[in-house]
C-alpha cells in the first residue's frame, strides 16, 4: 500500500535521484516478506466473523472458468512424479492502495489496486509457515473484464491489476486470487484477506503499538527517526509512512518498503505470540471498528483453526520467501518476471510430495 506522495496510476517520475541508467535487468533473490503474514494470519482473519462467506472453489488455470478440476493435483517435473499435498491451507493477502470504506459496486473496474501481495502456506504435514511476498509488478497472465462484467479473458500485465478489474468485493478479490493461483501452477487459492490503508492504525493498535527495527535509511531524510538500525515504536503517525511511503522518483524502490513490511511482520508475530488466549479472544470484540477497512473469506470457525496451528508454529526468517526473477523498466511501469524454473521448483517444495 502506498501513501499519497506515491502515483496511483504507478507512473514513474524522473527527478534528480532518478538513475535512468539503470536500464539493466537485475537479478535478485531477496528474503522480503511483509506486513501481511502476521497481520493476516495471527490478527485479521479475526474478522471472517463479519464476513460468513461461502467457500469459494478452486480455480482453473486454463482460463475457461472460475472454477479449477483436479489438473493440478499430480505434476510430472524432470522424469519424476509428484502429488498435492491435500494438508496444505493457503491464504491470500492484499492490501490495496485505497482509503474509506471498502465496498464493492454495480460497475466493475473498481480503480484501486493490489500494493501488497502475500500467499501464506500452512502445511499441517511438515508444521511449517511460509509466506510468499509477490512483487505488484509481477508480469502474469491476469483475468479482465468489462465494466459490465464481461470476462474478456487473460491478457498479461501486472499481478496487482488483477484486484482492479472487479467490483473492488468479492470478484476483484476472487480474481486476484485466481491471478495468483494461475502464477502457482494453478494450486487452489480459497481463501483471502484484503485490506486497505485505513486498516494499518486498527492493526498496529489491536497490540498496543509495535516496536520494530528499522531495515533500512529510505524514511530517513524526511523521517529522522527511522534512521537504519533505529527501534521504534509505531504509532497512528508513523504506523502509515514506514509501512506504506515508497519514492517513485527511485526505480524499483517498492522493494525497500517490502523490507521494511517484513520487519513489521516479525515484530507483530512476536508480540501476538507473546498474548494469552483470554486476550487474544478479547481482541476479537475489539474489531468491529475495522470491519469497513477489511474483505475476507474467512469464517470464525477457520479462524479458530488457524489460530492454533500458528500458535503451534515457529515463524523464522527462512519462512519469509521472495520470489526469484528479473526486473525491468518498462515504458511506464516498473516490471518484475519471475525465473520460471525457480518459480516451478518452489511451488514443489511448498505444494508437493514425490510419489
Amino acid at each position: 500500500m502506498e501513501d499519497q506522495r506515491d502515483s496511483r496510476s504507478g507512473h514513474r517520475h524522473h527527478g534528480k535521484h532518478h538513475h535512468s541508467s539503470r536500464r539493466r535487468k537485475i537479478y535478485r533473490k531477496r528474503l522480503i516478506g511483509s506486513v501481511v503474514v502476521c497481520v493476516l494470519v495471527l490478527t485479521v482473519a479475526f474478522l471472517g466473523i463479519y464476513r460468513q462467506l461461502q467457500s469459494q472453489k478452486a480455480m482453473d488455470v486454463r482460463g475457461t472458468s472460475n472454477n479449477a478440476g483436479s489438473g493440478y493435483r499430480d505434476v510430472l517435473y524432470n522424469g519424476e512424479k509428484y502429488r498435492y499435498n491435500n494438508r496444505i491451507t493457503t491464504i491470500l493477502y492484499a492490501g490495496v492502495d485505497s482509503t474509506g470504506k471498502m465496498e464493492e459496486t454495480a460497475q466493475y473496474g473498481n480503480k484501486a489496486r493490489a500494493d501488497s501481495i502475500q500467499l501464506v502456506v500452512l502445511d499441517e504435514k511438515k508444521s511449517k509457515i511460509s509466506v510468499v511476498s509477490i512483487n505488484r509488478d509481477t508480469m502474469t497472465k491476469i483475468r479482465q473484464y468489462s465494466l459490465d462484467g464481461t470476462n474478456l479473458g487473460l491478457y498479461q500485465t501486472h499481478i496487482g491489476y488483477a484486484y482492479s478489474y472487479g467490483d473492488g468485493g468479492k470478484a476483484s478479490c476472487e480474481n486476484l486470487c485466481e491471478a495468483v493461483s494461475m502464477l502457482f501452477g494453478g494450486v487452489p487459492v480459497k481463501r483471502y484477506v484484503v485490506t486497505n490503508q485505513d486498516s494499518m492504525t486498527y492493526i498496529n493498535n489491536l497490540v498496543g503499538g509495535v516496536t520494530v527495527t528499522v531495515p533500512n535509511n529510505d524514511l530517513e531524510e524526511e523521517y529522522p527517526e527511522f534512521y537504519e538500525g533505529a527501534e521504534v515504536t509505531l504509532d497512528d503517525t508513523t504506523i502509515g509512512p514506514f509501512l506504506q511511503h515508497r519514492d517513485t522518483s527511485i526505480d524499483f524502490s517498492n522493494e525497500g518498503r517490502m523490507e521494511r513490511q517484513r520487519a513489521f511482520a516479525v515484530a507483530y508475530a512476536d508480540k501476538v505470540k507473546s498474548l494469552d488466549q483470554s486476550h487474544l479472544e478479547k481482541l476479537w470484540d475489539s474489531l468491529d471498528s475495522m470491519k469497513d477497512y477489511l474483505q475476507t473469506s474467512i469464517t470464525k470457525n477457520q479462524y479458530i483453526n488457524l489460530m492454533d496451528f500458528v500458535r503451534k508454529t515457529e515463524l523464522t526468517d527462512d519462512s519469509f520467501i521472495d520470489l526469484e526473477g528479473q526486473d525491468q523498466l518498462g515504458e511506464d511501469h516498473d516490471e518484475f518476471y519471475p525465473d520460471e524454473t525457480a518459480l516451478q521448483k518452489l511451488i514443489l517444495d511448498l505444494f508437493y510430495e514425490k510419489v
